[in-house]
């Protein structure tokens, strides 16, 4: 069941980060990688898509537009998934009249994505075979005799070069196995340089290798690559040019078209391997994916690679309702070209990444010098200019800091040939540094290989040769998570990701012309895996089976791994339900509804549970509300009920037998998992989550800091007939030792054990994750802790913060900018300036956002920042402006808190800024415009 509040209507929420107009209840920002076309435009309509007044309101658009003498070019009309048009506006000037036709809901600004960029390596052994082996797929192949044949499976993506031999080499012939799709973008296509798409004959991927390598996973069908499910007919859906036209994205309605598209060839399954957007599950594609799920489509989706930025990360599409949004594992081998290290003790070889451009290969067939120096800032992570040449060599550089393409630049001026960056841990990743002038190659290694290149530096000099050898070796973190892999939950506390696969290191088909194959790492790799699994499952059950039906196979039967930083399992907010198994999944008898619990919040006081003899105050949410508004697959709403006990709550789960001759006996196991959290002891905030119990702890785990959960009913083992189900009352405790102001999410896993009367003892266990917060949520704070130094207020270009009663102008050459850091996503934020009485005056430009994530922390991304440039704005739509009179004023910053009313002024989180005072106003032209510029995370200033 989905959401009625999220499929009412498709409702485009996007963002208007560098727009002088902004939606009302537009997403305003992203966690991580968003930006905006500018002057594009969605134009939302009032009735419903695909119901009767659609053509009647397109038609009388189209007619008003024209006699109001609007200039606009309407880019596509959408009738499908969304009733309305994108268009390209001229002047900005021309929204306020189209948002004044009576037809018109709301528009919106265009939002852009991005997907990891692939790069090739060589003709290498598989290694997708050791993935298989691990997950149920070889077995599901040998034994089942499973691949998928009689299902159709959607890539939206670059393209596939459908002439690989692994792939078919034939498009749209009888017999082959791609029968449908369009390319909707043309080679040239980049929506932030050249967003006007001009599409070619068929999709084909021949400059990329993002969609080849993500289709081989899915369905190829050869010596080297064989994929999870080779016998699906595939629709392959083009939405991205080729790399290197500029920003390597692609606009919303491109990819809505490219939905709609598949929607009406009647996809079973829907594969999205690309990123960007809000972080929110209102963001415009996550409810496009929660329609299409609504209309009985499987719509699978990648989290993201932003893990290290911890928690809050996971990305749109993949939080829309129903959705599986899906996490990386390592595989378990690691198969790459190599690079021969020769120092002055000791010599050896290393794998690499595949490059960061896959137009310049990392191949120096002569010896060449390694040298690893600090920047012109003195830091050993590049992201600075160095100060003394380095001509002809490679720079070993540390990661982390600032982008890939920033590191090869600064490396490039300085002389260098090629970069090799040195990873966090001992894994390798797929970096990204294809820029307009970057020139030389760069891959990433792994951390243990940098540091012993490091050491040999220490007696003398290092070269190194790379060609076209390969080799394999076992991966260390073979069957851990990734360490790229994002983390939840999302921001209204629902659990995320829903479950994981392999995508570290996986060697599968990329385009002819690129090399043939090649070993890419990323989220854009497991979200196939899973589809691939949906797919044979599909085939299983022969089709007879619900979208919810399959996500709970997928989820229930997945396996949650033990977390390396921890001596619990992981939490699920890294890893959703585990590791998927599709054998398990498929073989399974039984399932369990709903198949992830989202706890909310526990507020803690000194009110005793009857138990325990531990202490907890009020329950956060009660059991199970059958009329509750589901919003995730079976989940009730994050509503703040009567307490039922102190510190505890009460869910009822319904087991199902799905076996039509015999019993199950039931019991349940409580796995507690890891607790984590984004701030350390001293209430500093941290990008790598804190966890407890802690890896390297000998102290015994106290009972009470750990959650508890038992079967209140009925009376355990629980026995089930053929084809019936029971429902079970769980409690679940919240641990009482961990401490409210570290503001911990605690976790665990219910096992249910399963055991059947046939004549072999059949036996199963299925899990579902659990997730809530120590403490009270509502209360958390979205803006950082003043200790961080921000929020503030200063000239323009200056990081000096102003003062109380300092003196300002604005003109041309001065304006004041306002720096502020979230580090927690708000579901609304607004900047105003305030008179000496605290009376609001009006919006600042960018004041007024709704649907933000939270800051990240690399340099371009610390913190975020709005404009004082003498125009202010009466109203919340900032379509208002009015010119701001000299005065004395101060800046005030509201963030609501998370789960908060909106309407409620007690809700928010406020800072206000020393008072200043405007001697002399002069409006500068076009100053609503000012351009603010997308970094990873929200509006960040121009200096």
């Amino acid at each position: 069941m989905v959401s009625a509040r999220i499929l009412a209507g498709l409702t485009i929420l996007v963002l208007a980060q560098a727009l002088p107009l902004q939606p009302k209840n537009g997403v305003q920002s992203g966690p991580g990688f968003t930006a905006i076309q500018s002057g594009s435009y969605f134009v939302e309509f009032h009735s419903e898509p695909a119901g009767p007044n659609c053509d009647t309101e397109h038609a009388a658009f189209t007619e008003q537009a024209k006699a109001a003498g609007i200039a606009m070019n309407t880019r596509n009309t959408f009738k499908r998934l969304f009733n309305g048009v994108s268009i390209d506006l001229p002047n900005t000037h021309y929204l306020e009249q189209i948002a004044s036709l009576p037809m018109v809901k709301r528009t919106w600004p265009m939002q852009m994505r991005t997907r990891s960029v692939a790069i090739p390596s060589s003709n290498v052994a598989p290694n997708l075979l050791f993935a298989h082996q691990f997950t149920g797929v070889e077995k599901a192949h040998a034994e089942l005799g499973l691949d998928g044949s009689g299902i159709k499976v959607g890539v939206i993506d670059t393209g596939v070069d459908y002439m690989h031999p692994d792939l078919g080499g034939c498009w749209k012939t009888p017999g082959c196995p791609f029968q449908y799709g369009s390319d909707f973008v043309g080679n040239g296509y980049d929506s932030g340089t050249t967003p006007r798409p001009r599409p070619g004959p068929d999709p084909r991927d021949t400059c990329d290798g993002h969609g080849t390598h993500v289709t081989g996973i899915i369905a190829a069908h050869g010596s080297k690559v064989r994929g999870v499910a080779p016998g699906v007919t595939l629709g392959i859906y083009r939405i991205f040019g080729c790399p290197g036209n500029g920003t390597g994205q692609a606009a919303d309605d491109v990819i809505l078209k490219a939905l709609e598209a598949a929607h009406e060839d009647r996809m079973d399954v829907i594969n999205m391997s690309f990123g960007g957007g809000s972080g929110w599950s209102e963001d415009p594609l996550s409810v496009a994916a929660s329609r299409l799920v609504s209309d009985g489509i499987v719509m699978v989706a990648s989290t993201g690679n932003a893990g290290a930025n911890g928690l809050y990360t996971s990305g749109s599409p993949g939080l829309g309702v129903g959705v599986i949004n899906v996490a990386s594992f390592e595989n378990w081998m690691i198969t790459s070209l190599s690079i021969d290290v020769v120092g002055s003790k000791n010599n050896v070889s290393i794998v690499h990444s595949s490059p960061g451009n896959s137009k310049i290969r990392f191949m120096f067939e002569a010896p060449t010098r390694v040298v690893a120096p600090v920047d012109g800032s003195g830091s050993i992570e590049g992201c600075a200019t160095y100060t003394e040449s380095f001509a002809g060599q490679v720079l070993l550089i540390k990661r982390g800091g600032c982008t890939f393409v920033e590191k090869a630049a600064f490396a490039q001026s300085a002389g260098a040939v090629g970069v090799m960056v040195y990873n966090y841990e001992s894994e390798l990743m797929s970096p990204t540094s294809a820029g307009s002038n970057v020139t030389i190659p760069l891959v990433v290694i792994k951390s243990d290989d940098g540091q012993a290149i490091l050491s040999e530096l220490n007696f003398g000099r290092v070269t190194i040769t790379a060609t076209n050898r390969t080799m394999s070796a076992p991966n260390p973190a073979g069957g851990q998570i990734s360490h790229f892999s994002s983390w939840g939950p999302d921001p209204e506390l629902y659990l995320s990701p829903a479950v994981g696969a392999p995508g570290g290191n996986i060697f599968s088909t990329f385009p002819l012309a690129l090399g043939g194959y090649t070993s890419l790492s990323g989220t854009s790799m497991a979200s196939p895996y899973v589809a691939g699994m949906a797919a044979l499952i599909l085939q299983a059950k022969a089709k007879r089976i619900s979208v919810d039906e399959v996500r709970r196979l997928i989820l229930e039967s997945a396996r949650p791994v033990i977390d390396t930083n921890s001596t619990a399992l992981l939490s699920p907010l890294r890893q959703g339900s585990g590791l998927a198994n599709i054998w398990d999944s498929i073989a399974s008898l039984a399932t369990i509804d709903p198949p992830q619990l989202s706890l909310n919040y526990t507020e803690l006081s000194a009110q005793s549970s009857p138990d325990s003899d531990s202490d907890f105050g009020s329950a956060g949410i009660a059991g199970l509300d059958n009329a509750a508004t589901v919003k995730h697959s079976g989940e009730p709403t994050l509503a703040r009920p009567a307490v039922q006990w102190p510190g505890q709550t009460v869910r009822v789960l319904t087991l199902r037998n799905t076996s039509p001759t015999n019993f199950l006996t039931c019991t349940m196991t409580n796995l507690p998992a890891a607790a984590v959290s984004s701030f350390m002891a001293n209430g500093s905030f941290t990008a790598t989550p804190r966890t407890w119990p802690e890896v390297n702890s000998t102290a015994a785990v106290a009972r009470d800091t750990q959650p508890q959960a038992f079967v209140e009913g009925p009376a355990l083992p629980i026995r089930v007939a053929p084809g019936a189900s029971q429902r079970i009352s769980v409690r679940i405790i919240a641990p009482s030792g961990l401490s409210q102001s570290d503001k911990w999410f605690y976790s665990g896993y219910l096992r249910f054990n399963l055991l059947w009367d046939d004549q072999v003892g059949t036996a199963q266990s299925l899990h579902v994750p659990y997730m809530g917060f120590l403490g009270d949520y509502t209360k958390l704070d979205v803006l950082s802790s003043p200790d961080e130094g921000l929020p503030f207020v200063s000239l323009r270009g200056s990081s000096d913060a102003l003062v109380e009663d300092d003196h300002v102008l604005i003109d041309a050459a001065h304006r004041l900018s306002v720096h502020y850091r979230l580090e927690h996503p708000t579901r609304l934020l607004k900047m105003q300036l305030v008179d000496e009485a605290n009376v609001p005056q009006g919006y600042l430009p960018y004041g007024y956002m709704e649907y933000l994530g939270r800051n990240y922390q690399s340099s371009s991304s610390h913190y975020s920042n709005s404009t004082i440039n003498g125009t202010l704005y009466h109203d919340t739509d900032l379509t208002k402006p009015f010119a701001t009179a000299p005065g004395t004023y101060r800046v005030r910053i509201d963030a609501l808190r998370p789960l908060r009313n909106p309407g409620d002024p007690d809700s928010y989180q406020t800072w206000t800024s020393p008072k200043f005072i405007l001697d002399s106003v002069s409006l500068v032209k076009n100053a609503t415009a000012d351009k603010l510029e997308v970094g990873d995370s929200v509006n960040y200033g121009e200096y």
